[in-house]
């Protein structure tokens, strides 16, 4: 369905219910386009849960959250980030905004790094 863009499509934050969700169209900030979320089955869900990609990335999450829960592992984490916020701003680089994202890109680039 096609539907014209107002201000108050932009306060759903893109959820209608828990079945359609609203999106702009590209190239095209007056109209939005209301459409349905895909339904999974649970066997379907299940596979999706299983495939590498899932689990290297729930594993990632994993070491992310322990990292961010332990105090002494953080703060090693914190001088890392701050260093490298350091040179970024330093060489006029972009750097992941947050702690936590930082500690997920670079965890991320040493996974790859060991496939």
């Amino acid at each position: 369905m096609k539907a014209k863009w107002v201000n108050i499509v932009d306060e759903l934050q893109g959820n209608l219910d828990e079945r359609h969700y609203v999106r702009r169209i590209p190239g095209n900030n007056e109209w939005g386009a209301v459409c349905s979320k895909p339904e999974l089955s649970k066997k379907t869900k299940k596979a999706k849960a299983e495939h590498p990609t899932a689990r290297r990335f729930a594993e990632l999450m994993a070491e992310t959250k322990a990292i961010l829960h332990d105090p002494i592992r953080k703060a090693e984490w914190q001088t890392r980030y701050d260093e490298a916020v350091r040179k970024a701003r330093k060489y006029n680089k972009p750097i992941q905004g947050r702690l936590y994202d930082y500690i997920k890109h670079e965890l991320s680039v040493e996974l790859k790094g060991e496939n």
